[in-house]
Formats: C-alpha cells, structure tokens, sequence
C-alpha cells in the first residue's frame, strides 16, 4: 500500500494567446510528477486561445508537479506534438496559507519568457481547482503499476542521460512509449495478474542500472550492448504484455498456457541480462521475440520464393537521418505504428523534393530490422529499370516477408506453386493472392497476436511514370485495407498528383505532410549543418579553422538559404568539403541571397556547386559534361565510369579522355566510388539540368531526347561487337543454363537499348537504318543473349514497341516493319522454348519457323542449323495459344476489362486463366453453371445457374460474395451488368428480363414475360441508357434500363431463335446471331452453315465476329457487310462463343468451343494452324530404309506412303489396307515394301511401281526393323549413342511414331502430319 497523501485537482481551463488568432488548433495538458508516470488531459480544440476540461487527477501532495500545455494538430503526427508553455505547481504552499476553503482555484500565469506568450496585452495561464484533503488518502498501488511507475521513470532518466547521439537512443525512446502507453490504457487489468506481477518486479530490479549510469556515466560504454539488448527485450516484452491484456492488435487474449511459458522465458532473460549487467562479462543471450521466429527456411521454399522475381533492393550507402534530428517525426511515426487503436493501417509521409524522405524511412528501416520488425523495405529510383517498375513491387513485398516470416513464405510458395503465372497477373490478383489471401489463412491468424510488422515503400513518385503506376496505385489505395492490422506500411512520396489522388482521402490511411517551413525542421536543419560543418573542420586539421567554427551566425545563415530542404544543406556541405579552403566555399553560399521559395534555393546551389568548376569556358570540357550527363540521365541503369566509356570506344566516338576525368570535378553533384555506378546527388539536380529555364546555361543544359538517340546508337554499337552465335560457348542440355553474368555494358545494352530507341518519337531517318542494319545481322543474336540473362519473355513486349515505333516514325523503313512483325511472332511462338536454353534459338525455333517468314529466309542459310525437310509449315499460324484443357465443352466467355484475364464457362463450373500465358488461376463457382460474366473492374463475376439463381464471386480468391440472387425464374441462360457495374440484368426460361441491385443484392426492376419464349441473350448499350434482349421468339427488343418500359421492337430480322446480341461501340446498331444460320446487324450476313451461337463486335467497331456449330468463326467487315473469307478460324467441333481482346495494342479473337478447347487468334495471319497433313489419321508407324534414302509411314486411316527424306515429297502412294497399319519397313533388298495391320496380316508392294506382292509370314515388319541414332525423350531429340542433345520440340500435334538414320529423324504425328528433321554433321552423327 501507498501511504502518500493524494489530493484532488480539477484541471479548469487555459488561456493560451497566439500569434494568429484565426488557426484553432487541438491542445491538451500533460501533468509531470516526479517518480510518476505523467497524466494528461483529453484532447480540446480551443477557440480564441482558451480551452476548457473539467477533468479530475489525483496527485500525491508532497511532490512537486509541472502542467504543460501542449498542442498538436492530428491524432499522431505533424510533427508530433509540441509544447506552448509550462507552469509550476505548488501544492504545499497554498495548502499552508492561513485560510484555505475546501475548493480553491489557483490561477498559475505563465513565465514571461515562455514562447507562449506572444500577445503583450495578454498572459497565458492554466486554472486549477485544488480539493483541501480532510484526511491522508491512501492509494493502493500494486506491483505491477509500481514496476510500471519505475520502469518509466528510470527509461526517461535513461533517454535524457544517454542522450540523442547514442545508438541506443532511439530504443530507449521507443522503450518509453510503450511502457508508458500500456500503463495508462491496462495499468488496472494487470494489477490483478500476479505472473505479470512477477515479470515486472524482475525488469523494476533490472532497470536499477540507471541509477548507476546517472552516478557513473562512464561506465555506460563498457555496457552498451547488454543495456541496448535490454532496450529490445523490454520492446518485445511490453508488447507481449499488450496483446496478452487485450488491448493490442488481436483484441482478445492468448491462450494461457502459451502466454505462461511466454512469461517465464521473459523472466529467465531479464534474469540473465542481470546477471550480465553486475558480473560486467558479456554473455550470448537469446532474446526472448514475441514474434514466433524459425530458422526453418527449406531451400525449396526459397527457390520458390525466387521464382517471384523480385527487384535487388540492395542498397547499404543510402542515408540515416544524423542523430539528434527528425526525433518528434520518428517518435510520432513509432507511436501510430505501436498503437492498436489506430485503424489507418498506411501512413503516406509525402513533401517537396529534397524534403529527406528516403533519410527518414532508411532510419526507420534500421531501426525496425534491428527490432526483428522489418517485414519489408522497397525503394524505387527512376535511375534504376529494376527499381522503378510498378509491375514489380508486389512480388518484391511478397517476396521479402516470405524471407522474412517462415510461415508467410510457405503459403507464399504455395501459391507460387499452385499459379506459375502470378508473375503475369494484375497487380490487383498479385496482391490478393500472394499478400491478402496467404495473411487470412487460418495458420497465419497468429500475426494478429505479434505486434506490428513494418513495411516501407520510398520514393513511390520515382516509381514508373504517372500512367504506368496508375494500377499500382489502385491497389494500395483499395486493396490495402485487406490487410492485418499488424502489418503497417509506411509509403513516402513526393506529393503528386495522381499519388494524392489516390491516397489522400482513403480512411485507413494517414497523411502526414513534412512541413519544411516548421521550426522542428528548421532547427533539424541547423543541427544537421553543425554537425557537417564541424566535421569538414576537423578534416582541415592544417588549416587551423577556430574551434567554433563557423559560428552560430554562419549556420542561422545557411539553414535560411536552404528554405527547410534537407538536399540543399547536403549539397551546400559538400561543396564546402571539396574546395581547397573550405571558408572560401563557405562565403560563396553565404554571397548569395536568401531565395524566396524552395525550388530557387536549389537551383541557387546546383548553379554555385556548378560554377566553381571555373572550366566552362574550356569547349572539351563542356562537350565531355554534356555527353557524360546525357548517359547518367537517360539511362536506365546506373552505369559506372568504365561502363561509360566502352559505350563511347564501342560507338568509336572520337572523346578518348576517360569520363573520370571529367567527373573527378564534379564531386559535389556526384555520389559512387571510382568502381562503382554514378549517381547524380538528387533526382532534383536532373530536374535542373534537363530544365533549360532553371539551369540557363547552355553548358549545363541536357537535351534527354538527344540522349536517348546517342545512348541507343552506343548500345547498338556495342552489342554489333560482341554478339554472335553461342557467345558463350554452351553446349545444349535438357537442363536449361544458370544466369550467364556478361559485362556490364553488354548486359545494359541488351535489355535497353529498345527502350532508348524508342524514346525518340520523332526519329531520323537515319537511326531506322541503323535498328535494321543490327536486326539482319543480331536479331537472333540478341534473343540468344536475352535468353542467357533469363529475360526471353521480355522480348515479345519489347520486340511489340520497337515494332510500333517503326511504323509510327515519319520516314517509315518498310523492310524495318515487316521484319519486326515476323520477329514479334517469332518470340511469340518459341519464348517458350527459347527460355527453356539459349542455344535453342537455333536448334528448334529458326527450323520450325514458317519457310516463308521473313526471318526463316533471312538466317535460313547463314546459320548452320537443322532443316525440315519441306518446311514446318508456310506462314505463320493464326492461332497464338491454345488453351486445351478447358474442363468440359465452353458455353461461355468473359474477358476482363483489361484484355488480361478470362472467364471460360463449362457445364461443371467456370474457371478464370491469364490470357497471355494460359496459366489457370482460379476456379470459380461448382455445378450447373450456364453462363459467367465479368462485372467492369474485373474483379466480380456473376455465375447463372440452371437452377435459377445467380452467384456472385471474387475473381481474385474464387469466394462466392453474399447470398445467390434468387428469383422463380426457371433456368437463367443470360446475364449482363451495366457498363458501371452498379446494375445486372438476367433472363432466362421465365421469358422475363429482371434488373438486380449488385451492392444491395435486390431487386430494381421486375418486369412480366418481356417475349413470348426463352430469353437467350442480353446485352447494355455503352451508355447503359439501354439495353437489348433476344430470345428464341425470333425476336431483338430494347428497353429502357431506368424504368425496364421497352422503347424498340420487337424487331424481327431471325427466322430462328435469337442465341446472341451485342451493341457497336458507338451504341447506334445491335448485331445479332440466330440458329437460323446467319449473323444480322440488320442486314443478315450469310456464309455460316448451321446455328450462330456468338457475335462479338470489335473494340473500334470495325469488326463483326460470329460463332457457329459448323466449326467456324467468321469475320465480317461492318462498313461493307462483306466476309473477310481469308480470315475463318476454326476449331474441330461447334464454336459456343467468340470476343475479341486486346493485348500490347494488337486485337485479337479469343474463341470457346464444344471440342473442350479455349483459343486466342491472331487477327491478321492467314496461315495453316500446323503442319501439313499427310495422311488422313493418326500415324502409327514409320521406318527408313536400310540406306536412308527413303521413309516408308503408316496410318489409322489405313495407307502406306513413301518420302524422300531430303525433301519432304511424297514418291509412292498412298498404298491401301483393309484395317488400321500396325507398322510398316523397308527391307535389304531395297525392292519392297512391308506393312502389318492390327489384326497380323503382313502385305507387300513393289517398292518403285507400288504393284501388290505375295507376302509370307517372315515379311512381317518388325523382323526388318533397324534402330536408328537418335531417340525422343519428351520433347527433346537425344544422341542415344553419346546423350548429346540436339533440339527439343516447339508445340506441335502428339508425336506417335518416331524413326531415325544417321543424322535424320522423322516424327509421326495424331494429326496426321510427318515432321522429317535433319541435323548438321557432327562426328557423333556421322
């Protein structure tokens, strides 16, 4: 029991004058009593400076206390909160005046010297009504609120002794929050916990080294590390006590037992810190986390995890904010991240550039791994391709806190497992399905109980440009609520735009402006330039500076010229450092005058930095600035000075002096060691130089445009150099190759010198030239690099933009164009197999490439390679993906609004795949599934069943939303939402057409039978004004979508049931298909020959495309209402239905059919989908003759056919059985030829004539068989003799039947088709 006196004091109100009487601002006061935790008031918005409480404290009667108003302007931050002023009161001696009446008000004035005061009319004070005790009041006091009172007593002494210079500062600090925080919101629940009581009597006799620090504080050096581990084990603990009262992040309590054990470890390592603290010896001790930690991390889990692809963020130079700086910022951050009240989950900490946001969030970062809470820390850079792509940020999170926490990293690879495409997903699915799904699994509902884990994104405006992160963007702003409390992430930005946009008004997310104009960063400012500048004083020891150098008034001088911007006090030093003498430099910046805004200030500073150079009236060493500037600031990539120049030899530009040499005098706007890449000191000083208006010198002004097109001519030159056939001098294996590491300037140029080029948007002549010149002699090349730096995926995208940039330049290179094309469909067709090994660029893609390609008739002969006999095929198919294993016949399509995704509907349930890769992502509702949609967005569906109702799903996780839309409608055959996804309208049996609600799940419109039979179709118009039904009646009607009345129609252009409607772009026609063969829109368009199941009208609304049971899809120009016959598409069985897409800005049609396969076409390739059929079945057997000069073949469709191997032709047959052919040779003799069908007859013919001969029994086939070199393993084609790998297969038909001689193999295919290869000499195959 505590046997102090308490009195009451009822804080009244305050009077608190100010300079500017119209801002309000929020205030409270903070009570000090020594050997106490402080108290405080609620929050109270004044008005006209006063402020008024009426709250009650009790206070112990003989210990002196301080009120301190304090103010701040949100809940946790600007700045955090800051004091107005501080009074003392007196207790004692007003209760010793003669007369005191049981209630007295005290009115206690502010000193004069307060920075409170700042109306001389007026004088600011705090009223307090003081409760005259009747007689001693005995507070009791548990141990658990006494070890609390100590511990925090003690941290404060700690934090003010050790001071803000030391190490351990900022987690004594934080120590302090939280014990200070839990006292005051579960100081009475733990009282009543003795095991709590236990642990804190233990750290209470822990913490008694502070007092031995106060009396002896040298001896705090010899202690620091055991003290900074006390530091995180009190961390650790006093949040394990936060989620174990209830009062943290979970909300509930832990499991008791658990919790026990969790105690008693606690309390054996704060004995054993003790221990270490008295002895003086530095023992290991394994600190107790309150996060669950493994050192479990399989090495398959981790390549799994690799398969993400995250970005390097690797970056130990980068800046932490100076000790003694940005502490109010810090300390209110940690306070929102530690506070489990707090419901914004995202703090976006956003200022002007050069505000030190990247300083921040890397002190943060330290801070946080070395509390085992750093979860996550991605910074972009515009500089740096792997560092400023939006598409890679997700999987860069994913992947780190799968690194982190063992537990996220394996379901993270199990969804890795599960979709090999995430890569390609939307970056809404990524973070769905690798962030917010993998979070909410049962076995990682633990996170919520372990304290918050950080997640830090800097820099988010140097991340791609406005239009590329736009996605990006989305998914943090909508998707980031999904998250566990406990995971709190911090963004930095420049304030942008579109980033505010999307940010600013979100409700779990906290804006926090950095206020460069406030006294808190003025005064960081100045204890960030003396710092500075007393270090480059003792640098210039010689030089004799005076020790106060340069004084108070020097340092108020230059913080005033850097206008609150951190950059700007950066370079200012470091122009002060690279001079001869440094007070020279120092009253350069001290000449100049003080800038009225921020933006002046730098390019004061940059033009100072830059003038001391004194060489610009040198014209070589302006050209040499220019050219190395241009590099840095248009490349991708930091480049180092070595980089730099073998671009420039390998241009054979004329410049031989070493960029060193130039940049050994820029070191002030420079960061990066001699080997190391070249930084320029801060994306403002590009801004300055690529701004002529700022920089205003022509010496110093970069023309970015003219930099890309030098750069791209250097990458161009350099690769020219160095690539060639096997430039790494591989040999083929089935096993794929490791990351080859090329030289810098090599690797660079690979990957960007597409990007370069087609920064130009206007380009010379000249330069197209150049990109063809390289592409007839390297494109293969170059795909062969890309492949070595697993990049091959890359080209298709990269190959598309080159190709969009060539036909949109002025002076159009024709040949440069249809080049590009075939090279477009070259990569499109073979990335698959070009990724699986460098050297199969020439093995198996340029061979089976169409023999009338550009590119097959450009390298076909230059390079040694196998040949097909007769060509793979002539052109180039127009099927780009088949996706065969749709789960059943496909009664429906839905593509996303993107174009990136697809709904394939089939009887048994529906399934969502990435159209690029055809990789199945998720599977959708189970049963009786007629028809599925996507909602606009992409990420809602909407299912109709046969029984009637209508499900609403999640894209993303496949979960149904709600309850099934239910209505007595019979079966419901057709659903459309409107174009805002608002509103959904379905039909069906009922001949009924009924609009539903989406958010409300009701029903808006329920109009009677709108036909007279089945509804089969519907569709809005673009406007969602309107929208049309069809149905088996024959019949197309119009309806109003406000009031469901019908306002067109019925319009009768079908003689048969109406399967399919849809609207033109612009809204004016509505096609339609019909079983009665023909598609309409109105004027019906014959050339089906059987029910048209689909239409579909393009994006542009150029293009009718229609579905049919005759096997076909057709094309129909709209304006001419002619087919387009040369474009049919066809599948083996009925076509259900047909859309058009759009990928990197090529339409394509993207088809379902009854043969249970999904396929994207292309729109323009009027090619054989594969190779020629040379028989009219599947074929069963194949054998050479005994000299290799002739293939005999057999089939199921019940023929033998000879070919010459050479040339692929046919020279006998077709040579007729009665049953299926088993299998078929070529004798000794050379004079017959044999054959076995499936029931056992042998047959023979004449070899040259094809005249039937007597066959006996040892005419059987397989008695004249002869075993070739060569043999099949899956896909690859081996040297059985040796296990050298010669090619592997591109996706063709199933091969069933495989012969082979000497260096030629021949494949039998399902289809049909014989591939016959042969392959260059080599001494094995000889």
């Amino acid at each position: 029991m505590d046997s102090r006196t308490y009195y009451k004091a009822d804080i009244i109100e305050a009077l608190i004058p100010k300079k500017d009487s119209t801002k309000s601002s929020d205030v409270y006061v903070k009570i000090h009593v020594e050997g106490h935790p402080p108290q405080k008031t609620k929050v109270f918005k004044e008005l006209d400076g006063k402020a008024v409480w009426n709250e009650h404290f009790m206070l112990p009667i003989d210990v002196e206390t301080q009120l301190e108003i304090k103010q701040r302007r949100n809940t946790f931050f600007k700045h955090g909160s800051h004091s107005l002023g501080k009074v003392r009161l007196d207790v004692a001696a007003v209760l010793r005046q003669p007369v005191v009446a049981v209630s007295q008000d005290v009115r206690l004035n502010f000193p004069s010297d307060e920075v409170l005061l700042h109306d001389a009319t007026q004088r600011g004070y705090i009223l307090v009504r003081l409760h005259k005790p009747e007689e001693p009041v005995q507070l009791a006091r548990s141990s658990v609120a006494k070890s609390f009172s100590v511990l925090i007593s003690r941290l404060d002494t700690f934090v003010q002794i050790v001071g803000v210079a030391s190490q351990i500062h900022p987690f004594a600090n934080l120590a302090w929050q939280i014990v200070s925080s839990l006292y005051t919101i579960a100081k009475d629940q733990l009282d009543r916990d003795k095991r709590i009581g236990d642990l804190t009597d233990m750290m209470e006799d822990v913490y008694t080294f502070v007092d031995d620090v106060k009396s002896f504080p040298s001896r705090l050096a010899s202690q620091e590390e055991t003290i900074k581990k006390i530091m995180f084990q009190t961390i650790e603990c006093m949040l394990f006590i936060q989620e174990y009262s209830g009062h943290g992040f979970c909300g509930r309590a832990f499991n008791r037992q658990w919790a026990d054990e969790q105690i008693t470890r606690f309390t054996q390592t704060f004995t054993m810190l003790k221990t270490s603290l008295n002895t003086g010896v530095g023992v290991q001790i394994a600190l107790i986390a309150h996060r669950m930690y493994e050192d479990v991390q399989s090495i398959v889990q981790t390549q799994s995890l690799a398969k993400l692809l995250p970005a390097d963020m690797d970056d130990p130079s980068r800046p932490t904010c100076l000790p003694q700086t940005r502490s109010d910022l810090l300390s209110s951050i940690f306070s929102w991240a530690m506070n489990p009240s707090s419901t914004q989950n995202v703090l976006w900490l956003h200022g002007p550039a050069g505000s030190g946001k990247s300083t921040i969030t890397t002190t943060i970062a330290n801070i946080t791994r070395d509390l085992g809470r750093l979860g996550a820390f991605v910074f972009f850079s515009r500089r740096m391709a792997a560092r400023n792509d939006p598409a890679a940020v997700v999987r860069t999170l994913a992947f780190q806190l799968g690194e982190f926490d063992h537990r996220l990293g394996a379901a993270i690879s199990t969804v890795v497992k599960s979709t090999p495409s995430i890569r390609q997903s939307p970056l809404r699915q990524q973070f769905h399905k690798l962030l917010v799904q993998t979070l909410s699994e049962s076995e990682l509902a633990v996170w919520s109980q372990e304290g918050p884990v950080f997640v830090i994104i800097d820099a988010l405006d140097e991340c791609g440009h406005v239009g590329d992160r736009e996605d990006l963007l989305s998914v943090l702003a909508l998707e980031s609520v999904k998250l566990p409390p406990t995971l709190r992430i911090i963004v930095t930005s420049r304030t942008e735009l579109d980033i505010r946009e999307a940010l600013e008004a979100r409700k779990n997310i906290c804006s926090v402006p950095i206020d460069i104009d406030s006294p808190a960063n003025d005064k960081d400012i100045h204890l960030y330039l003396h710092d500075r500048l007393q270090n480059i004083r003792s640098k210039n020891k010689y030089l004799s500076l005076p020790q106060e150098w340069p004084g108070h008034s020097a340092i108020d001088a230059l913080a005033a010229r850097a206008r609150g911007l951190f950059i700007w006090a950066f370079t200012a030093c470091r122009y002060v450092e690279n001079g001869q003498y440094p007070e020279e430099r120092l009253a350069d910046l001290l000449r100049a005058d003080v800038c009225s805004n921020a933006e002046s200030a730098l390019d004061l500073i940059y033009s100072t930095a830059l003038e001391s150079v004194g060489r610009w009236e040198d014209p070589a060493f302006s050209a040499d600035f220019r050219d190395i500037l241009g590099v840095v600031i248009a490349a991708r990539n930091p480049l180092t000075a070595l980089t730099i120049d073998r671009l420039n030899e390998a241009a054979s530009v004329s410049r031989t002096r070493p960029s060193l040499h130039t940049i050994q005098h820029l070191g002030c706007v420079f960061r990066g060691a001699t080997s190391e890449p070249i930084h320029l000191i801060h994306p403002s000083f590009e801004d300055f130089l690529t701004d002529r208006a700022r920089c205003k010198r022509d010496e110093w002004f970069i023309d970015v445009s003219s930099s890309h097109q030098r750069l791209a001519r250097q990458c161009i030159s350099c690769l020219r150099v160095i690539l060639k056939q096997n430039m790494c001098n591989l040999t083929l294996t089935k096993s794929g190759v490791d990351v080859r590491i090329l030289p810098e300037d090599v690797t660079y140029s690979c990957i960007f010198w597409i990007e370069h080029v087609c920064e130009l948007e206007r380009s010379e002549e000249s330069l197209s030239i150049v990109v063809y010149d390289f592409l007839v002699k390297h494109l293969l090349h170059w795909i062969e690099a890309m492949s070595l730096l697993k990049k091959a995926r890359h080209t298709i995208k990269l190959l598309m933009r080159l190709e969009d940039w060539s036909r949109s330049t002025q002076s159009r290179h024709q040949e440069l164009c249809d080049l590009l094309a075939d090279a477009v469909r070259f990569c499109q067709a073979f990335t698959a197999v070009i990724e699986q090994h460098p050297l199969l660029v020439y093995s198996s893609a340029l061979p089976f490439s169409p023999t009338n390609s550009v590119l097959y008739q450009l390298f076909k002969d230059e390079l040694n390679i196998p040949v097909v006999a007769g060509g793979f095929r002539d052109e180039w198919s127009p099927l780009l993906m088949d996706i065969p294993r749709p789960r059943g016949e496909v009664t429906s399509l839905s593509l996303s609004s993107d174009g990136s995704q697809l709904i394939s509907t089939v009887a048994r349930g529906c399934y969502v795949w990435d159209v690029m890769s055809g990789e199945l992502l998720i599977e959708g509702p189970k049963g009786d599934v007629a028809m599925t949609i996507f909602a606009p967005g992409g990420q809602l569906a909407a299912s109709c069943l046969f029984s009637g109702s209508i499900v609403l799903w999640n894209t993303f996780s496949g979960q149904m939303i709600g309850q099934p839309l239910k209505r007595d409608q019979g079966t419901i055959y057709a659903l459309a939402f409107s174009p805002d996804g608002a509103h959904l309208i379905s039909g069906g049996q009922d001949r009924a057409i009924i609009k539903w609600n989406v958010q409300a799940a009701s029903i808006v419109l329920d109009s009677p039978a709108t036909h007279t039979k089945t509804v089969m179709c519907l569709a809005f118009s673009p406007d969602g004004v309107r929208y049309a039904s069809g149905s088996r009646d024959g019949t197309i009607r119009v309806w109003d979508a406000t009031s469901g009345r019908m306002v067109l129609g019925p319009l009768r252009g079908h003689s048969g049931g109406v399967y399919s409607v849809a609207f033109t772009p612009d809204g004016t026609r509505i096609v339609s298909g019909s079983d009665d063969k023909h598609a309409s829109v109105p004027i019906k368009l014959r050339g089906h020959h059987s029910t048209v199941f689909s239409v579909a009208v393009s994006p542009d609304g150029r293009l009718i495309a229609s579905a049919s049971k005759d096997t076909t899809v057709r094309l129909w120009s709209l304006e001419s209402r002619e087919e387009l016959s040369h474009l049919v598409r066809q599948h083996r069985m009925p076509v259900r239905c047909v859309a058009f897409c759009q990928q990197y800005g090529r339409l394509r049609l993207v088809t379902g059919a009854s043969d249970a396969t999904v396929r994207i076409w292309d729109m323009e390739s009027v090619g054989s989908m594969g190779v020629a059929r040379k028989h009219k079945g599947l074929v069963s057997h194949l054998a050479f003759s005994q000299d290799g000069q002739r293939i005999v073949s057999g089939s199921l469709d019940r023929t033998v056919r000879v070919w010459d191997p050479i040339t692929g032709q046919g020279l006998l047959g077709p040579l007729n059985l009665e049953q299926p052919v088993h299998s078929v040779a070529l004798p000794a003799d050379n004079v017959r030829i044999l054959a076995a069908d499936r029931e056992g007859a042998v047959f023979a013919w004449d070899a040259t004539t094809g005249e039937h001969l007597n066959a006996t029994p040892a005419d059987d086939p397989s008695y004249h068989s002869i075993v070739g070199p060569l043999s099949l393993e899956r896909k690859w084609i081996v040297d059985s003799k040796t296990g050298a790998v010669l090619t592997m297969l591109p996706t063709m038909s199933p091969v069933k039947s495989q012969a082979s001689f000497g260096n030629c193999m021949v494949l039998g295919l399902a289809n049909g088709g014989i591939v016959i290869i042969r392959f260059p000499s080599t001494p094995q195959l000889a």
